[in-house]
C-alpha cells in the first residue's frame, strides 16, 4: 500500500505498514489519482458472512456500496477531469455486523484495507491541501445509533445488519458534513456506560482509550467531542450512572485538553437529568468547554424503523439539529 498519497480519516489501526483496519462503520479513506481507473485490496481472511460493506464516491459522482472482496474495481473507464486535475476517491466502512467480534482478536467485524491500485495508465498523487488542514475534528462517541445500525428496514436481497447499517447516512456523518468536519464515528452496538456491547467490546468508560483491544488511542486530537451515551443504560440508577459518566468526561477531557465537549440527552431521553447534572459539575469546576445538548422532540414515531435506531429520514433530522446546536457553540 502507498501510505504517502493517501489520507485516513477514523478511527483506523495503522501500526503495522501496508495495512490500515478499523472496527467503526463510518471510518474513511481519501485517496487522489489519475488514469481511468482504479481498484481496492482487502484482507478478508478474519471476515466471516455476512461480509462487511463498504461505500465510494468518485470525484462527485454517485456513492455506490458492496460486500467487501479481496480484490474490488471501484471505477473503470474513467475520462480525465477537464482541469487534470486528477480524480478523487473517497472509501467508507460502511457496514459491520456488530454481533460479531471486533474487539477481541479474531477481529470478524472489521475492514483490513491493504491498498489501491490504479489502472495501468495511473498512478496516485499527493492529497488536496485541505485534507491535511480540515476545518474541524471532530470526534462522536455512542452506540449502534451513532454507529449506524438500522437505518435501514429490510430491503430485498439486504436483509443482513452489514446492509442494514449505514455509517454513510448515520447522523454522525451527516453532522460532520453539514460542519465542513472530519470526523471518527465511534459506535458500538448495545453499548452502555454500565455494561459492554455486542462483539465483545467493553463498556464506554473501558473502550475509549483504544480502537479496539490490543490498540491503543493514538495522538489525534479533536476540537470537538459529541457523546451520545445512556441509551443501553435505561434501567441503571443515577447513583451508578453518574459517576460512570464522569469517568467518561475526565477521560476524554484527559484525552483532549482543548477540545469542547458536548454531552447530549440521548434521544430516547435516558438519564438526561443526570447528564445535565454532569456538565453542571463540570462547568462548576471551572471547564466551561463542556455543554449539554437537549435533544427533546428532535424525532417522531416516524423517524425510526424499531422505535430506538433512526432511520434515514430520522438520522438527517438528527443531524440538522445537532448541526444547529453544535454551531451555538463554535
Amino acid at each position: 500500500m502507498a501510505e504517502a498519497p493517501l489520507r485516513f480519516v477514523g478511527r483506523w489501526d495503522r501500526r503495522e505498514p501496508g495495512r490500515a483496519i478499523t472496527v467503526n462503520s463510518g471510518s474513511y479513506l481519501l485517496a487522489r489519482f489519475d488514469g481511468t481507473g482504479i481498484s481496492a485490496k482487502f484482507d478478508v481472511s478474519a471476515n466471516k458472512p455476512p461480509l462487511p460493506t463498504i461505500t465510494w464516491r468518485i470525484d462527485q459522482g454517485e456513492w455506490q456500496e458492496a460486500e467487501i472482496a479481496p480484490v474490488m474495481q471501484l471505477a473503470e473507464g474513467l475520462k480525465a477531469p477537464p482541469d487534470s486535475a486528477g480524480h478523487t476517491l473517497v472509501l467508507m466502512a460502511r457496514g459491520l455486523d456488530e454481533h460479531q467480534s471486533r474487539w477481541s482478536a479474531p477481529l470478524v467485524a472489521s475492514l483490513t484495507f491493504v491498498g489501491l491500485q490504479p489502472s495501468d495508465d495511473g498512478k496516485l498523487l499527493d492529497p488536496l491541501p485541505e485534507w491535511d488542514k480540515p476545518k474541524l475534528q471532530m470526534e462522536i462517541l455512542g452506540d449502534s445509533i451513532t454507529e449506524g445500525v438500522l437505518v435501514h428496514g429490510e430491503r430485498e436481497g439486504k436483509k443482513t445488519w452489514p446492509w442494514r447499517t449505514d455509517g454513510r447516512l448515520a447522523y454522525p456523518c451527516q453532522t460532520a458534513l453539514q460542519l465542513g468536519a472530519q470526523c471518527r464515528q465511534v459506535g458500538f452496538g448495545a453499548q452502555g456506560l454500565s455494561h459492554g456491547g455486542s462483539g465483545g467490546t467493553p463498556a464506554a468508560p473501558d473502550a475509549f482509550n483504544f480502537f479496539y483491544k490490543t490498540c491503543p488511542r493514538d495522538e489525534w486530537q479533536a476540537d470537538l467531542v459529541v457523546i451520545n451515551q445512556g441509551t443501553n443504560d435505561g434501567r441503571v440508577k443515577s447513583e451508578q450512572f453518574r459517576p460512570l459518566y464522569r469517568k467518561l468526561l475526565d477521560e476524554i477531557r484527559q484525552a483532549y485538553p482543548k477540545a469542547k465537549i458536548a454531552a447530549m440527552r440521548p434521544f430516547n431521553g435516558a438519564h438526561a437529568d443526570d447528564i445535565a447534572a454532569e456538565v453542571k459539575a463540570s462547568n462548576d469546576a471551572g471547564d466551561a468547554n463542556v455543554f449539554y445538548i437537549d435533544s427533546t422532540g428532535w424525532l417522531g414515531k416516524g423517524d425510526f424503523t424499531d422505535g430506538l435506531h433512526p432511520n434515514e429520514q430520522g438520522s438527517a433530522k438528527a443531524a440538522d439539529k445537532l448541526t444547529a446546536a453544535l454551531k451555538e457553540h463554535l
